[in-house]
């Protein structure tokens, strides 16, 4: 004897109904506004940033007494930065993506130094990008100097409100989040160097921490601080251009 198929029906709550349709509907949304973000990042007429780790090659930089040096570094620290931006959807032009000097792309009649330093403008300036940033270790005479430094041109608004987004950005994913700390603050500065000068577009100098302190020297050799680092710094880019809605 054949058995009759059963069918049960369940009946639901239809206020729980509605709850389930509106979580899935938010969950879609979520999602759809994220990619409608990255699709407007990738799609700009400007997505691009130039990270330029400082020094390489024959210019260690500066160094400590164990004979750690500068640059290496700096490109460590660029080269995560350069990986956070490209998540998000920016296209990154790095000054260089190995240990060496920039001289020798430069053609001006001056020394080996002033060359370096042009060859970096020139990267900056012929990619028009909406923000740069120079990646650098500090160092000072004091070793109880400490802390992460972020330098902008004086005369440059933007480039000022770049710096102050950064500095928010890496109190609260570095110093608060990942190292406990609420003594320390970083600071904006305005700085008359080279980089920040002479070239064409926003930019900031990020020195990333003292190599002459021994808590900072200790941290910046860490993989995990520098990552929490190029994670800030990319916070704070972002951060800038929302804000001001930078194009």
């Amino acid at each position: 004897m054949k058995r009759k198929a059963r069918f049960y029906v369940i009946k639901l709550n239809r206020r729980i109904l509605i709850l389930v349709a509106i979580i899935i509907l938010a969950i879609v949304a979520m999602f759809f506004l994220k990619n409608v973000v990255l699709n407007t990042i990738s799609n700009g007429e400007n997505n691009r940033i130039v990270v330029d780790p400082g020094h390489g090659g024959i210019d260690g930089g500066t160094s400590d007494k164990a004979g750690f040096l500068e640059k290496d570094i700096n490109l460590d620290v660029a080269l995560k930065l350069k990986k956070e931006l490209k998540k998000d959807g920016f296209r990154v032009i790095m000054t260089r993506e190995k240990d060496e000097s920039l001289e020798e792309y430069s053609h001006i009649n001056a020394s080996r130094y002033k060359r370096d330093l042009n060859a970096r403008k020139t990267i900056i300036d012929e990619n028009k990008p909406i923000v740069f940033v120079s990646i650098h270790v500090n160092s000072s005479k004091k070793t109880s100097a400490r802390g992460v430094k972020v330098y902008y041109y004086p005369t440059s608004t933007n480039g000022e409100k770049l710096a102050k987004c950064i500095c928010k950005s890496v109190d609260d994913i570095v110093y608060k989040d990942f190292l406990k700390d609420n003594s320390i603050r970083t600071e904006a500065i305005g700085e008359d160097y080279f980089v920040l000068r002479e070239t064409e577009n926003t930019g900031v100098l990020v020195e990333v921490g003292f190599i002459t302190n021994p808590e900072d020297n200790r941290l910046i050799k860490d993989s995990e601080y520098q990552k929490r680092i190029a994670i800030a710094i990319s916070e704070g880019i972002k951060k800038y251009i929302d804000t001001y809605d930078v194009k």
